[in-house]
Order: structure tokens, then sequence, then C-alpha cells
């Protein structure tokens, strides 16, 4: 019987198969100026959107739902800081799986503050299907989650920023979705395998570096950051353990249509890590092409890059590829999950649903080794 790190790994597997997208975009629609207006840092432009949503993915099935974002100006006479906007994602599916998340990013006082929040919950009602040597394996049970996280960054000097941060996850499993015979065997399977309710809380800090152009849709500059996390009882955590993510992107313009970027981003982790706490390959899109959860490490690289093309109007494309690795991998030592060399590439297409706040939607298809491969739906670019 194979330990829980399998099971856990296919709880967040949720990459789109498909997306079917109706816009509603207008810009400055609550402003009294004019759409001529309405540019980058026009003080009076505001931006709305509404998305339509079709996703499927083996956990949720198909799901419908929307993605509502709003941009806006913090400070009316602030004509450096970019639009702040606060957005809501929710979908529900055909297996009444949900997810309802609304979120905020904010920057005032001339760029010298930025701030996020997010929160929300979602209930994701799980059947698996295991082949464990030779014989199927049947788990079925839901995990509800409930989340919310804050940072505050402050302009040091130059392009530097200090901020600190916030996390707090509280996970929780039924069992109450199957008949009493599955719920029974794998409420059972949990226990047996130490599977718990659990609370991860950590506070950090975020130190970062941002020259950009502009942050939605960057031409120019670079930008990076590293976040290091204390994971402790004394929070509320069920875990003593520190981790530490990075980032860095730049950007190059090659034409007035044509940009190149690059990103490196990954991880490490030190102490009595869960398996919750270990680094994801697949999140915050790196890389495109594998499933989030699937490789599991205490530690993580992943290189990539991006060229972007503006071929027509509001129409742009791109083609990308980068590599990775995860390992580190203490909870099961099986191969499959931790691998040293992870490929990737693809191909993606983009509409410029508003011109004034340069906002894209994304289509990306991307594919790995080993059979695995994605499609993406999303709002902005990867990185």
């Amino acid at each position: 019987m194979r330990k829980y790190t399998e099971i856990l790994v296919k709880i967040f597997r949720s990459h789109f198969l498909y997306a079917f997208i109706i816009i509603f975009c207008n810009s400055s629609a609550f402003s009294q100026e004019t759409k001529e207006n309405d540019s980058l840092f026009d003080t009076s432009s505001k931006t709305f959107l509404v998305i339509p949503l079709i996703t499927n993915n083996p956990a949720m099935d198909t799901g419908f739902g929307a993605l509502g974002m709003y941009f806006f100006k913090a400070q009316k006479n602030d004509t450096i800081s970019p639009p702040s906007v606060v957005s809501l994602y929710t979908i529900y599916s055909t297996n009444n799986s949900y997810i309802a998340a609304p979120f905020g990013r904010f920057f005032w006082n001339e760029d010298r503050n930025r701030a996020t929040i997010g929160l929300g919950g979602l209930r994701i009602n799980n059947d698996f299907n295991y082949d464990e040597q030779g014989n199927d394996l049947r788990l079925v049970f839901s995990e509800l989650r409930n989340f919310i996280t804050v940072e505050y960054s402050r302009k040091i000097f130059s392009d530097f920023y200090l901020g600190a941060l916030y996390l707090g996850t509280k996970t929780n499993y039924k069992f109450d979705k199957g008949t009493d015979e599955e719920n029974d065997f794998t409420k059972d399977f949990f226990e047996q395998n130490g599977i718990t309710d659990n609370f991860v809380s950590s506070i950090g800090l975020n130190l970062s570096y941002d020259n950009r152009d502009y942050v939605y849709y960057p031409t120019k500059g670079l930008t990076f950051s590293v976040r290091p996390k204390l994971n402790a009882g004394w929070l509320g955590s069920d875990n003593d353990y520190v981790d530490i993510d990075y980032a860095f992107s730049s950007f190059h313009t090659l034409n007035e249509n044509k940009i190149l970027a690059f990103n490196l981003s990954g991880g490490f982790a030190v102490g009595d890590v869960p398996f919750d706490g270990y680094q994801n390959y697949g999140i915050r899109n790196s890389l495109r092409g594998y499933e989030t959860g699937k490789y599991k490490g205490k530690n993580m690289v992943a290189l990539q890059s991006e060229y972007r093309w503006k071929f027509h109007k509001k129409w742009g494309a791109v083609l990308f590829a980068g590599t990775g690795s995860v390992w580190g991998n203490e909870s099961n030592g099986e191969e499959e999950f931790e691998r040293q060399w992870l490929p990737s590439g693809g191909l993606g297409l983009r509409y410029m649903v508003s011109k004034a706040k340069k906002i894209n939607l994304r289509l990306d298809y991307a594919i790995g080794v080993d059979g695995n491969q994605g499609l993406y739906f999303g709002v902005m670019e990867a990185f």
C-alpha cells in the first residue's frame, strides 16, 4: 500500500483542459472622463472585467464559474503607482466541488507602498483509483480548506522594497461522498497513514527589487524577491520549520511588438517539514506542462524563457521553454516524486481585453516528459 504521499499529490491537480471565454471590458466605466483619457496612469481610469469560465480537471470534473476584476487608482492624484485591483474567482463543479477566493493587490503613495490580501475557501470532492501492486485501491474523500494571506511592503531606497507577510491555512478531511464501505475504508486508510486535519500558520519577510516599467505587462526591467517564512507552534502551526521562496524575472524589448522574458524561481525548506510544506513543481506556472504537486520535494528550482509577439492589434502569441528539478522528498523514496530533469515547452495565444491597462487573457499549451501536458487559461502573463 502506497504512503499518503501519492494521495496528497493528486489533491492539487488543477490545470485547465479547456476554456470558453466571454469578455465584458469597459474602460473608465465609472468615470466622467471619456475613453480617450483612459491611459495606463490616468488618475480617472477604471476598468471592470468579467470573465465566465469553464474548467475541467480530474479532481473537480467540469466546473463553471467566473472571474471578476476591477482595476482602479487607490489615490486620485497619484500618477506613478500602477492600478490597484480587486478580484473574485468562483467555480462550482459537476461533482459538487467549489472554490471561492477574493483577492486584492494595492499600490499607493507613488508606489512606495504595496500590499496584497487573499482569502477564500474550497471543497474538493475526490474519487481516486490507484494501482497498488496490481490491485485497485479506491479512495473517496473531500478536502475542505480555508486560507488567508496578507502581505505589505514599503520602498526603502531606490527600487528596493522590504515587507512582512502572514499565511494561514486550515485543512479538514471529510468522508461522506461514497458508499458506507468506501467512506469507512478511506477514513481508516487516512488514519493508518497519519493524514489528519491540520493548520499551517507562518510569518515571514519579503525583500524585493522591482524596476519594471509596468507590473501587469512589463516590456523592460527586472524584478526579484526572496521570502523567508517561519512556521512555528507558537503561531498555531502543527509543524516547526522554515521555508524560503525566491523568484527572479527580467524583460527585454526586441522591437515595438516583441519581448523576450526570463524567469528563475524555486525554494527550499529545512526543519520538521510536513508533506504539505514541500515545494510543488508546477505551482506559480513554473513550469507549465506539469500537474501541480505531481513532483514534490523540499527543494525546487525552475528556469524558463518566453518570447512574446503582438502580431495584430489586440492579438499576440508566445513561445516558451524551460527546465527544472525537484528533490529532497523524504516522505517517499520513489523516484517518480523527485526528478532531476523536468523540461517543458509550449505555445500560447494572447488577447488584450484592456488596452488601457494592458491586461491580457492567455491560453497556453505546454508539454513535459513522461506524458505530462496541460492547457492553461489565465489572466495576465505567467510571470
